[in-house]
């Protein structure tokens, strides 16, 4: 069988390898972030956030028709998959090309099992890297992208390899970089290695003079594509070029076009191969670009989804540009945002450049790098880098690999690296990206570990030879060989296949599906459901609109509300028949809509005369001046400070004019993700109904005390309930039971934060409202029994107080279960940080705490000389400290008087 068949059918084999991993792994239905949001905008051809990905979304829409799946994003997952999985295939198929055009065909067994396996162990360990397989099962542009940037490369590679007579695969990857801008900017990088690729082909020694020009030359057709097509050419269309408005402007780009045409005819005529070339791959580009008109022409059709609403060529030009963004400045400063939250972190730094290292390289790159070749140290936010997980192995064969190819293909090992560093290092330093950021962004850097994983091949090699030239006997040259291969096939692909396998694992996740459909019911008909984030809005779009679930809710996500597009849309716009969103504010006014200088002032909320009416048996809990003026009277402050200046968001003045002219007759709710910063000093007015505060004129102290008992009830305790898309009490909790699923620290959090603290809330209005202290077991077993702790854990201080609970409804084997995993993790906690700040949920106060209420008084006593010792020399803490030893000791002789009292009694 000869080399090229060997290749395909291994190559073939590779692809049919990670599919089934990709497949396997892959999530049942929608995830967090983006997903819910792409899914739904491909389902329905709608307008994603800029820049969008219309070419990613055509496609989703395809496979979205395709029912070799029930559930949609399964089918959208598949691109993803299938890309993966095909990048994978052509990263073996590179790298044999590379080593084959320096080492030659292979002849000999031998060395055909070193090129191939070599070859396949760079492919799979990018397959099973934890970054690149996590794109690789969900519906995201990053596994598309990537199959774009390996197919460009591919195609230069075998241009390389034979140019003669094979301008079409420099013409087709003109094409494709076009078609790629449409899923994801990254295939725009390869311009340097396909242009470094030109020049060695046609230089094969290096000449200063000749390597200047080219350099020159490249950076200018970098920037005709980037930003001159990106950017400038829609820009143009619209008569603008940066600043200044010109109508002339407008016949630029024809102009532009009708030239090109004319120089190729004259190209074809005069027999100009390279302007021939250059003028077709630059009219392909836009070719390939022009997916970006089917933005303009959905934004035109009004989809429920019209994110920054591009139905015009000026607002398509400002969705392009990511304006709603803003601009970072490109080179300095690194520390420029100027969020207080920002500034915190950036004064952790002495400089600018010590931020662009610490921060910017090392953290935000050379972090991720160690992620995939070296190993994670966890799955929490900031995690660092675990030196034992893989054992270094694949990171050294990496590093190794590189230098090898240096050595051996000077040329290849320059294109390699200048690859490497524009997809990692540059592209980190370009996006200037500022402490802290939400999420993880591992995922922008795949290209760089693209190349990594090729290294590792080299380094394969490169090993294996260096041991055959250590040992003189030629006998035993297959046996090192084999034996080199083995062991880098088991400790590579083998090895992170098997450590990150549960971390890439997606099976059996339900949590966003479920957790967006209890919101969504949490809800009465018709109401307005105030979001915050990304993920507690995507996923609820996706419901709405691929699952028809709670369609006649309204979702304002206060983010977006500070964008006159959105709050235009929400006033104006009935997606699927839905009531609007009643605003008052007049278009031409949220045109110009912007902050407002205030100051803390009183503000009115009219109460309709109805709705007094039906809260006036809340009348304790109701303000005078509602019940005598029909109007809540609250102070609201600024959400928005520059220096001395004060002012009231654009969210606030939206917000407070939905509420406004609500006047609580429509129901108003806000998602148990709003912090207290987006409810305009109202979260003393809502009632707790699941995993959403409704908005009420009743008055509480503590979010516990106003809850709506029968939502509560019905949605905590219903079992067996089937997805409605009408209202309908009762929660899904699928996959929370099952031990095998891996949940991250995002959807942990969730967990414990929203479902188990609905819990929490519901057994303390029991216990302090209805005084049905026996009610509290119930509630915590339920909440047990639903979200185990041996499924998904529950922090030691949530822990705590749930062993408190159970202790005062009198469950003493409940509580002691609890207390002794309290005690477990709190030492654990003051191992890793001896010195946290003191609180009631400081480790030691609740190991004091848990001590003194198990009755070991001894153990308690050791806990407040360790914060003596813990906190010496720090203001009040030898008061604290005596103040927790009398009431200790208090304690412990009301116990002891009341065990001599029963024994007395038992005579």
């Amino acid at each position: 069988m000869n080399h090229t068949k060997v290749n395909r059918i291994i190559a073939f084999g590779i692809f049919l390898i990670t599919f089934c991993a990709y497949m396997i792994t892959m999530s049942p239905t929608v995830v967090f972030w983006d997903v819910g949001e792409f899914c739904a905008s491909a389902y329905a051809l709608q307008v994603p956030h800029p820049p969008g990905a219309p070419l990613f979304l055509l496609l989703g829409r395809i496979f979205s028709m395709i029912s070799f799946a029930q559930d949609i994003p399964v089918r959208i997952h598949t691109i993803s998959a299938i890309s993966s999985a095909l990048t994978c295939s052509l990263l073996y198929l590179i790298i044999v090309s590379v080593i084959v055009m320096w080492k030659g065909i292979p002849s000999t067994m031998q060395d055909k099992l070193l090129i191939y396996c070599s070859a396949i162990i760079g492919a799979l360990s990018l397959a099973f890297c934890s970054t690149f397989w996590f794109n690789a099962v969900e519906a995201e542009v990053y596994g598309l992208s990537m199959a774009f940037v390996s197919t460009i490369i591919f195609l230069g590679i075998k241009w390389y390899e034979k140019e003669e007579n094979n301008d079409q695969l420099i013409l087709f990857i003109a094409y494709l970089i076009g078609l790629s801008i449409g899923v994801h900017l990254l295939s725009i990088l390869t311009l340097f290695p396909l242009m470094l690729l030109w020049y060695f082909r046609h230089n094969e020694r290096f000449e200063l003079k000749s390597f200047m020009l080219f350099g020159i030359t490249s950076i200018v057709i970098f920037f005709l594509v980037y930003p001159g097509i990106v950017k400038y050419l829609p820009s143009m269309l619209d008569g603008r070029i940066g600043t200044k408005k010109d109508e002339i402007i407008k016949f630029i780009p024809f102009t532009v076009m009708f030239v090109c045409v004319y120089g190729i005819y004259y190209a074809v005529k005069e027999k100009r191969r390279v302007l021939f070339i250059g003028l077709t791959s630059f009219l392909l580009i836009i070719l390939g670009y022009s997916t970006y008109y089917t933005v303009y022409i959905r934004a035109n059709a009004h989809p429920p989804m019209n994110e920054n609403d591009p139905s015009t060529i000026e607002r398509l030009v400002s969705y392009l540009n990511r304006e709603q963004y803003g601009d970072a400045p490109i080179i300095y400063p690194r520390r420029w945002d100027p969020d207080p939250v920002k500034r915190y972190y950036h004064n952790q730094y002495s400089s600018e450049l010590d931020y662009m290292w610490r921060y910017q390289i090392a953290h935000m790159y050379l972090r991720y790098l160690g992620w995939n070749y070296i190993g994670i140290k966890n799955d929490l936010r900031d995690a660092g880098v675990n030196w034992g997980q893989f054992y270094l192995i694949p990171f050294l064969l990496g590093i190794i690999g590189a230098f090898y190819q240096w050595r051996k293909q000077t040329h290849f090992g320059f294109i390699m690296t200048v690859a490497f560093i524009i997809m990692g290092v540059v592209l980190a330093l370009y996006q200037n990206q500022q402490q802290p950021q939400p999420r993880e962004r591992d995922y922008f850097y795949v290209g760089s570990f693209f190349i990594f994983s090729l290294w590792i091949a080299y380094g394969v090699v490169a090993v294996s030879e260096f041991l055959t030239s250590l040992i003189k006997k030629p006998s035993l040259y297959p046996t090192i060989i084999y034996g080199t291969l083995v062991f880098a096939f088991l400790f590579v692909p083998v090895n992170m296949f098997k450590k990150n396998f549960h971390r890439a694992d997606r099976s059996g996740n339900y949590v966003a599906w479920d957790y967006s459909y209890n919101l969504l019911q949490s809800c009465e008909k018709d109401a307005i459901l105030v979001t915050n984030g990304d993920n507690d809005t995507f996923p609820v779009w996706y419901l709405q609109d691929v699952e028809g679930i709670r369609r006649d809710i309204r979702v304002v996500n206060l983010s977006l509300a500070n964008a006159n597009w959105y709050i235009k849309q929400l006033k104006n716009e009935e997606p699927y028949g839905a009531k609007k969103v009643p605003i008052s504010i007049e278009d031409i006014d949220i045109e110009n809509i912007g902050p407002v200088e205030f100051s803390t002032s009183i503000i009115e909320i009219p109460v309709s005369p109805k709705i007094v009416q039906q809260y006036l048996s809340h009348k304790e809990l109701l303000d005078t001046s509602i019940i005598n003026s029909g109007v809540l009277r609250l102070p609201l402050s600024p959400g928005l400070e520059y220096g001395n200046r004060k002012f009231l968001r654009v969210q606030d003045i939206v917000m407070l004019n939905i509420i406004r002219n609500s006047q609580f007759e429509r129901p108003i709710y806000f998602a148990i993700t709003v912090s207290d910063d987006g409810k305009l000093g109202l979260q003393n007015y809502m009632q707790l109904c699941g995993l959403a505060f409704k908005l009420v004129p009743v008055k509480s102290q503590a979010y516990w005390m106003n809850l709506d008992e029968k939502a509560m009830e019905k949605n905590l305790f219903t079992d067996s309930v089937k997805p409605s898309k009408e209202p309908q009490y009762g929660f899904l909790w699928r996959g929370l039971r099952d031990s095998t699923v891996y949940y991250d620290e995002d959807t942990r959090k969730l967990i414990t934060g929203n479902y188990r603290n609905a819990f929490i809330a519901y057994a303390l209005y029991k216990a302090n409202i209805k005084r049905e202290i026996q009610q509290v077991t119930r509630i915590l077993d339920r909440m047990e029994e639903l979200i185990p702790r041996k499924v998904v854990e529950m922090d030691y201080r949530l822990q705590y107080d749930v062993a408190t609970f159970y202790f005062y409804s009198g469950n003493k084997d409940r509580f002691y279960e609890y207390a002794n995993e309290v005690i477990e993790q709190a030492k654990k906690s003051i191992k890793a940080n001896p010195k946290q700040q003191l609180s009631q949920y400081n480790p030691y106060i609740i190991l004091f705490y848990t001590y003194e209420t198990m009755g070991m008084y001894t153990e308690a006593e050791s806990v407040l000389s360790d914060i003596k010792s813990a906190y010496a020399g720090e203001r009040g803490i030898n008061g604290l400290v005596e103040q927790l030893r009398a009431q200790l000791k208090a304690t412990e002789n009301q116990r002891k008087s009341k065990e001599l009292t029963q024994k007395e009694q038992k005579k």
